[in-house]
């Protein structure tokens, strides 16, 4: 099992300029990419290869990821524990854990703890096993915090599904496939693809991107980084760390401030988001702020159901598109700006679903299941048509329900 990447602990705060601009060299935030430049013919080939690879990523989902059945209906009775930071953003994908649960005759126990605070997480883990569960969840992270206690969870036989854990699985832990690093590479290789396709002529897409510690967003983080060296003609970015022992994350206001703070101090036009779950709030600050030196673009990882409704409702919205021709070169507009915000929808409720699935095909002994989850890059064009659940988060596939419940052998 690989842990996240130490560097995330030590990322600080720091403002982020275009890559024209001078930048200190010796900064490990940040990184300068000198793309493709002033070629046009190169500049038109750069927005073509990231119009296509967008087209999968913005077309509605199809499928739940998964399509094989189980062999034998799961026995009832199983108990799974599941751990969540108590955040609207998770409490969706237990909602959905404890409806797909039912379904099988399960409990799910939803332990909600804080994240930041290591020790409690490892207590809460311990007294988890000594429940002796039929299994344990966790999210990427709370991983560092229990690794000491998932040796007395192997020797105890039960299984453990981490969800946006980084790497490959080991020991007691049996899954790491959803929401993991396959996924996520996949989902910033589009969000990178999306700022190459809609760069102006001349622009140096300055991205600020502001991350979460812990999992498979770092290999996000590190793919985002990567994506946009290949693909784009003139770009910068600089991390900036949403911690939780400086900013209070359950408080929408601590977070915008934070986030309207350092782009106050940058030249940079783009943010992103590598969690929805602390959206709130953002978009309507970066929209109003005075002291931002210019228009934002504002993107994001996990789109939440506030977010996707700020998308629809800018729908027709005029989008600048990018140009080769060095005619078109200028600066966007705020309203250009707010047209072009892009959010990653991710089903939540299909992944709380996909969770107890593989606990079915892990205490079942059956082969595991690995797909992508259902997702789409959300923005102002096609958000409206996105399948939300009745509280407006994203699920992608209607009748997900349905589909789980034949391949369990439920009808």
């Amino acid at each position: 099992m690989r842990k996240p990447l130490a560097a995330l602990a030590m990322l600080a705060s720091a403002s982020l300029v275009l890559a024209a601009c001078a930048m200190p060299a010796d900064d490990p935030n940040f990184t300068q990419i000198s793309g493709v430049g002033g070629d046009a013919a190169a500049n038109a080939a750069a927005q073509e290869a990231g119009a296509a690879a967008l087209e999968g990523a913005l077309a509605a989902p199809t499928s739940i990821g998964i399509d094989v059945p189980l062999t034998a209906a799961p026995d009832k009775g199983a108990v799974i524990v599941s751990f969540t930071d108590g955040s609207d953003f998770e409490t969706v994908v237990q909602t959905a854990m404890i409806a797909g649960a039912e379904k099988l005759g399960w409990t799910v126990e939803s332990v909600t703890v804080d994240p930041a605070d290591p020790t409690a997480v490892a207590t809460a883990f311990d007294e988890a096993v000594a429940k002796k569960p039929s299994g344990i969840h966790l999210r990427g992270e709370f991983y560092d915090s229990v690794s000491m206690g998932l040796p007395a969870a192997e020797a105890a036989g039960i299984p453990v599904v981490c969800t946006g854990c980084s790497g490959d699985p080991s020991g007691a832990i049996k899954d790491t496939s959803i929401d993991g690093t396959t996924q996520n590479i996949a989902w910033a290789d589009s969000m990178a693809a999306y700022v190459v396709s809609s760069q102006y002529e001349g622009e140096g897409a300055g991205v600020l991107i502001f991350t979460t510690a812990g999992g498979a967003v770092s290999d996000f983080n590190n793919e985002f980084d990567t994506a946009l060296l290949a693909g784009c003609r003139e770009c910068s970015t600089n991390q900036s760390l949403l911690d939780p022992a400086a900013i209070d994350l359950a408080d929408p206001a601590a977070v915008t401030g934070f986030v309207t703070s350092e782009l106050s101090t940058s030249m940079g036009a783009w943010a992103l988001l590598d969690s929805g779950a602390f959206s709130g709030g953002v978009a309507e600050a970066i929209a109003t702020d005075p002291t931002l030196l210019a228009p934002v673009v504002l993107t994001g990882r996990g789109a939440s159901a506030a977010d996707i409704s700020a998308l629809a409702a800018l729908a027709g919205s005029a989008v600048p598109a990018a140009s080769s021709d060095p005619a078109a070169a200028g600066s966007r507009t705020p309203e250009q700006a707010a047209a072009l915000q892009a959010w990653m929808g991710i089903s939540l409720p299909v992944m709380g679903w996909r969770v107890v699935d593989q606990f079915a095909r892990i205490l079942g002994g059956e082969a595991l299941a690995d797909g992508p989850l259902p997702s789409q890059l959300l923005t102002a064009a096609n958000a409206a048509d996105a399948v939300l659940d009745g509280n407006g988060n994203f699920v992608g596939i209607a009748d997900y329900e349905a589909q789980f419940s034949a391949l369990w052998g439920l009808g």
